[in-house]
Parts: C-alpha cells; structure tokens; sequence
C-alpha cells in the first residue's frame, strides 16, 4: 500500500467510499468536488493505493485562525468496508499530520457524528482527545 495525492483517475473508485461512508456520491459529483479543492495549498486529499486502486482517502485543511493558532482539520476520511481493521486510516492520519506540521499547524482536529462510535474509537486510539460536544447548524444560501 502507498499513500499518495490524489488524482483524477481516483475519481470512481472515491465516489463508491463516499457513498460507503454514508453520502451517496456520483463520479460526477466527486469529479466536480475534488476539481475545487486540488491545487489549493491549504487543502490535501490522499489516497492509499493498493494496486493501483484507492482503498481509503483522507482530506485535510488547514485553518489559520485569530481565536487560536493554526490547526488542522480532518474533513473526511474513510477506507473501504472490506480493508478496515488493517492500518490504513492509521497510515492516512499520520501522512496527514506529517502535512499538518508541514504547513506549521500545531493541532489536528476531527468533527465526528455521535453515532460513529467505531470511528471514535479509531481517533481515540490514534491520540486524538474528545475536547467538546457541539451543535452543528446549517443555512442553505442561493
């Protein structure tokens, strides 16, 4: 297995673990995300390769902030059903973490939904703290 940037041809393959991670996703509509977020310095997406195909991905901003010093923030992450268990998302967070301290972030932060308890198990045996419970809101805007 190797981690990587992702790219382009990664497409299909990361529409079918977004959709396994729980938000159903077109080729076209990751093809469409993914085109706004490569290229930008504060972003990386990874994959891990086995063989050519991506079996996980993980996608990490960082945040520069006045409240706080830079943090980073693990936006998604997720490996395949059937390679779970195996050290693959381990090997994503420390690629991302070594990016994070790269771009002179101190901190890494996740935002996981209550009811992934597996995945916080996972950050919790990754070095990851609970540090608050939060409410989330959202507008939809024109």
């Amino acid at each position: 297995m190797t981690i990587r940037p992702m790219h382009a041809g990664d497409i299909d393959r990361v529409a079918i673990l977004v959709t396994q991670l729980g938000y159903p996703a077109t080729p076209l509509e990751i093809s469409r995300r993914f085109e706004r977020i490569d290229g930008r310095d504060h972003h990386i997406l990874l994959v891990a390769d086995a063989g050519q195909e991506a079996i996980g991905w993980i996608h990490v901003a960082a945040h520069p902030s006045l409240e706080c010093d830079a943090s980073a923030e693990i936006l998604g992450l997720v490996v395949a059903d059937d390679q779970r268990g195996q050290g693959i998302g381990a090997a994503l967070r420390t690629a991302s973490e070594s990016w994070a301290a790269a771009y002179g972030c101190g901190i890494l932060r996740v935002r996981s939904r209550i009811a992934r308890e597996r995945a916080h198990t996972f950050y919790e045996r990754n070095g990851f703290e609970r540090i608050k419970t939060q409410h989330c809101f959202q507008k939809t805007i024109a």
